[in-house]
């Protein structure tokens, strides 16, 4: 099990976590300022009529809040499951040089089958998309591709790792695994599919504003945002948080690229 933790750690990953936030709300920005549609829309929701600048602020804030809490539950349970990060747990650094440049290069090869097996099934199934999903498939413009490194690569893992998965790790070991002295594997994988498909359908409200949900939709919303958190999940219960934020962010990379080539000869 880890035992150490590090309140430095914590504050590391607030921080980190604000300079993530910045191309998200870039790109919120970009939109509200490009589409009066989703300017009004969000001033209806929210409430206010404010400018494109204080929506886009609002609208990212209760992220941050949701990325507090997360890390405070994380810092209280991930060491307790025995679940490693580097930043956050001095102990888990204690690796040799050989380990380090392995599960690098795992992380590195895991995220990018991740992201080249998404995209590539969103193309197998573009001819039986709507529209609306359509244009969604493009290669990321510099602020698009940031926010996925950052906010998708750090805050993500952040929110549904450290936070969702620890927690629910330590609640189902001590609900239905107590008399074992560590959560055993099947514990683990429960709950790595449970945080992976309460993610995966998180991704409702964004879907359904460009589409209508259908059958067909729903399947490709769990399919495609709930495959690679398994491969997330998994690199943080068998290496560390840090090497499945490598592998999220190098799923972006994959996705990225194999939009630029398509593009390129389409």
């Amino acid at each position: 099990m880890t035992k150490q933790k590090s309140v430095k750690g914590l504050f590391i990953y607030l921080l980190l976590g604000i300079i993530a936030f910045v191309p998200l709300y870039l790109k919120a920005l970009s939109t509200l300022s490009t589409y009066p549609a989703q300017l009004e829309q969000a001033r209806e929701m929210m409430g206010i009529s404010g400018s494109p600048e204080m929506l886009a602020l609002l609208g990212t804030l209760p992220n941050y809040i949701f990325l507090i809490i997360a890390l405070v539950i994380g810092f209280f349970t991930a060491h307790k499951v025995g679940l490693k990060s580097v930043i956050m747990h001095p102990n888990a650094r204690e690796k040799s040089k050989s380990e380090w440049i392995k599960g690098i290069k795992l992380a590195i090869i895991l995220g990018s089958i991740a992201g080249v097996v998404i995209r590539g099934i969103d193309y197998l199934l573009f001819p039986l998309m709507p529209e609306g999903l359509k244009e969604l498939i493009h290669p990321y413009n510099a602020i698009e591709f940031l926010a996925a490194l950052l906010y998708g690569g750090i805050v993500e893992e952040l929110l549904m790792r450290f936070g969702f998965m620890s927690l629910l790790v330590l609640i189902f070991w001590k609900l239905f695994d107590r008399k074992s002295a560590k959560p055993s594997n099947w514990v683990f994988i429960l709950a790595i599919f449970v945080s992976t498909l309460l993610f995966a359908i998180g991704h409702y409200s964004g879907t359904a504003s460009v589409t209508e949900m259908t059958a067909f939709i729903w399947f490709r919303m769990i399919l495609l945002n709930g495959l690679p958190g398994f491969f997330f999940g998994w690199i943080y219960w068998k290496h560390n948080l840090e090497l499945a934020m490598l592998a999220h962010m190098f799923a972006h990379i994959a996705m990225h690229f194999l939009m630029l080539i398509v593009s390129f000869f389409m």
